[in-house]
């Protein structure tokens, strides 16, 4: 895959959206920041963006959740790399993570440590 170019957030919470855009702002990552308030409008982006993208999903949000979203993501076959983003730790969440598809899970911090360090794994990768 190339080197990614956007980021898309798909949380159904306002203040997480935020707080997630700062942090990821804030990191220098130098890549496009977009935000979605669910699955679907999150599926539209996706398609809209069609590839070189990392998608950092909530896991529970009214309608379609996180997991389902990922799956759609991957099925698409764009090449998106997706990580889950959970508020609490759940090894059953973790497992269901990546039977969904998604290339990285990881909590929600209040520094976002944990998500910076998945989307620099996967930079890399």
């Amino acid at each position: 895959m190339n080197q990614p170019r956007k980021i898309l957030i798909i949380d159904d919470n306002e203040g997480d959206r935020r707080l997630i855009h700062d942090v990821l702002d804030n990191a220098n990552f130098h890549m496009d920041i977009s935000m979605a308030e669910n699955g679907e409008e999150g599926l539209q982006k996706v398609k809209e963006f069609k590839s070189g993208m990392i998608v950092v999903v909530d896991t529970m949000m009214p309608g379609m959740d996180g997991f389902e979203t990922c799956k759609k993501i991957k099925e698409m076959a764009i090449g998106a790399l997706v990580i889950i983003c959970t508020g609490v730790v759940d090894a059953v969440d973790a497992a269901k993570a990546r039977a969904a598809g998604a290339d990285d899970y990881c909590v929600k911090t209040a520094d976002g440590g944990s998500l910076i360090n998945s989307i620099r794994d996967l930079i890399a990768s």
